[in-house]
């Protein structure tokens, strides 16, 4: 195995992972004007597509239930939730990765001086370099927590709580049936997640085992011709390529799986839903478009919810990467 390739697995194996991302946080301190922008951004983006959805369908079964036309307000309120959606889903997307990647800058010095101040002796040698590589390779991975995550999670909960409040006074049989699923979506991401971080682990390590057996490769490549080693090197590569391919794999079935249970959740949720609409109906407690409106407005706010648990899924698998860093920032200097 490669010096950067042991050295990932080693650390891997070494550092806790249990609140590593938590730790993470902190580094968002510096930004707290754009933290603030952005989070807006995501609610305003998150909030605009429930209200549009729960109007849209309010509209429709005006029309299909009670025969009446939408009026010029309710066609100007539609139009304007769709620019406001479309516009808040590009700012949100533009504010989280700018954010991501000042934050990401930040870290890329700080572990830097981490490995200086802790192993001064190896900044100008062939090891440092290993170190470095697998540290800034680990940085680069949190991108997805600092521009997917952060923000849509506080959005998604406020969304959630917001439409809940709603629905309690509008049809509270319909949040009995939302709220377990919501639950069983929060904690999903975290039912299995020792064994997802370690397969994110697998995939980073066989990775950069790849990567450094490619640069050693390339750089040796006049000496593996003059003792015919060539061979031989292409073949470990092939093997490294295969070990790539597995950890992908392996790493890919278990998303898609827990995908699926989270769409099984989704339906179990609509059923759910259309049995209280139904219910609330034969009561007299909902009557008219505000049925299917009450509909729209439960299924909607779960949306946000699905997304960050798949968000949240991915970056639970990046708990040792996190660890690494944070490992690496915090390094004291050696006496």
């Amino acid at each position: 195995m490669s010096t950067t390739a042991a050295a990932t697995a080693t650390t891997d194996a070494d550092v806790p992972a249990r609140g590593a991302l938590r730790a993470l946080l902190p580094a968002l301190a510096a930004h707290r004007a754009m933290t603030a922008r952005t989070c807006a951004a995501a609610l305003l983006e998150q909030g605009s597509l429930v209200a549009l959805l729960t109007l849209a369908a309010h509209t429709v079964g005006t029309a299909v239930i009670e025969g009446h036309a939408p009026s010029a307000g309710t066609v100007t309120a539609l139009v304007a939730l769709v620019l406001v959606r479309a516009l808040m889903t590009w700012r949100e997307m533009d504010l989280s990765h700018d954010l991501a990647y000042r934050v990401l800058a930040v870290l890329r010095v700080r572990v830097f001086d981490g490995l200086a101040r802790s192993a001064p002796a190896r900044v100008a040698g062939r090891r440092s370099g290993d170190l470095s590589a697998t540290a800034m390779a680990d940085v680069e991975a949190l991108e997805f927590f600092y521009a997917h995550t952060t923000a849509q999670l506080l959005a998604a909960g406020t969304v959630f709580t917001g439409g809940s409040m709603v629905l309690t006074t509008v049809e509270p049989w319909m949040l009995t049936a939302v709220l377990p699923v919501a639950a069983l979506l929060a904690a999903a991401p975290f039912a299995d997640a020792r064994a997802r971080t370690a397969r994110g682990g697998r995939t980073r390590t066989a990775v950069a085992g790849l990567s450094a057996d490619t640069v050693e490769t390339v750089d040796g490549l006049r000496e593996l011709l003059a003792f015919g080693a060539l061979t031989e090197h292409r073949r470990k590569l092939a093997e490294r390529g295969r070990q790539v391919g597995d950890a992908q794999r392996a790493e890919a079935t278990w998303e898609a799986v827990a995908a699926a249970v989270r769409d099984l959740l989704i339906v179990v949720a609509v059923l759910g839903v259309v049995a209280a609409a139904a219910q609330s109906m034969t009561s007299g407690r909902l009557h008219g478009a505000w049925a299917p409106a009450a509909m729209a407005l439960a299924l909607s706010v779960l949306g946000p919810v699905a997304e960050s648990a798949r968000a949240l899924s991915q970056a639970v698998a990046l708990r040792a990467a996190a660890s690494r860093v944070d490992a690496a920032v915090k390094a004291p200097a050696l006496a």
